[in-house]
């Protein structure tokens, strides 16, 4: 499956200012429910990168055309979201992005991007499987980092009813460097990424955002920064090869 080519942008906002946001635009915006009731549930990743950390200094570098894998995992204990295991790969190109993902028994997931066989796939996914392939045998991608969360996802609508953009606002985000398989709604990641009053949002669309809701946040000095969890996890708390030439 590919998620079609979007503009992404990212804020660190307090907690405070999320809450206020929302009660400005409750008007307009929805729970995502796709994700699960109410649009809140935990994401868990299992990050990949080469032994030098690639993509670590290519998100460094600021290198418009990188790549990252990642196992993205969803599920609740309860069963209230269904456990699944996403084989993805973010392709960032410029301010833009598209995601590319293939849908996997977990097991299966982990042995592949540990080196292990490539996953048997459907026509239309055989060229994901091929990259992520490429990825794991010919640049050495492997597990290096496991990332959690619990996200709030909604949809911005127009007056007609119609979605505009997708808000998502990621807290409690914390990582590991050990132990390095996932688990749906995976709890055994204890290092802060984010302080405890605040959080990430990402603002994704097709085209600009209102002007409305742009004035909002500049008036409240929030601002879009650079942010990825996995290079804020590595800078924070994970060994970082020197930056190769």
């Amino acid at each position: 499956m590919e998620i079609a080519a979007r503009f992404e942008l990212k804020y660190v906002l307090t907690l405070a200012a999320r809450d206020a946001l929302l009660a400005r635009f409750a008007d307009r915006i929805r729970p995502d429910t796709l994700g699960g009731p109410g649009g809140r549930y935990p994401v868990v990743s299992l990050y990949c990168d080469s032994a030098e950390r690639k993509c670590y200094w290519d998100a460094w570098r600021g290198v418009p055309s990188r790549r990252k894998l990642r196992l993205r995992l969803y599920g609740t204990p309860d069963g209230s979201i269904p456990a699944a295991t996403f084989l993805e790969i973010k392709h960032h190109d410029g301010s833009a992005g598209a995601k590319r993902r293939v849908l996997l028994p977990l097991e299966q997931a982990q042995a592949f991007v540990n080196g292990g066989a490539a996953p048997e796939a459907a026509p239309a996914e055989a060229r994901i499987v091929a990259e992520a392939r490429r990825l794991v045998a010919d640049e050495g991608f492997r597990p290096a980092c496991v990332i959690r969360y619990d996200r709030e996802a909604y949809r911005f609508m127009d007056a007609g009813g119609r979605e505009q953009l997708r808000l998502t606002f990621d807290h409690g985000i914390r990582c590991r460097f050990d132990r390095l398989s996932a688990q749906p709604a995976d709890d055994g990641c204890a290092l802060p990424v984010l302080a405890a009053d605040r959080c990430l949002m990402e603002v994704k669309g097709a085209t600009a955002a209102p002007y409305d809701f742009a004035a909002h946040l500049s008036a409240h000095g929030i601002f879009p920064r650079p942010f990825s969890k996995y290079a804020e996890s590595v800078r924070q708390h994970g060994a970082t090869p020197a930056l190769s030439a």
